[in-house]
């Protein structure tokens, strides 16, 4: 998957006609609605890859980590 591509569901996009091409923006805009939203393994990865970039509470990050532990169990 590449980085600059990550889908931002249609309805996180209510202010937009298409997401920025900017991966923070795409990454907070999906980090703000989870785990509702980019709960898949491509973009957890992501998301815990730039948690330090992103502005997330503490739940929010433990949850990224917990996802991430989770997915690199599957594998």
């Amino acid at each position: 998957m590449r980085q600059n591509i990550i889908p931002v569901p249609e309805a996180l996009l209510w202010d937009y006609i298409e997401a920025p091409p900017d991966l923070l923006w795409r990454l907070q805009r999906i980090a703000d609605y989870f785990p509702r939203y980019g709960n898949d393994r491509d973009t957890v990865q992501l998301l815990h890859e730039h948690r330090d970039e992103l502005k997330l509470d503490e739940p929010t990050k433990l949850l990224i980590e917990e996802y991430q532990r989770a997915w690199k169990n599957r594998a």
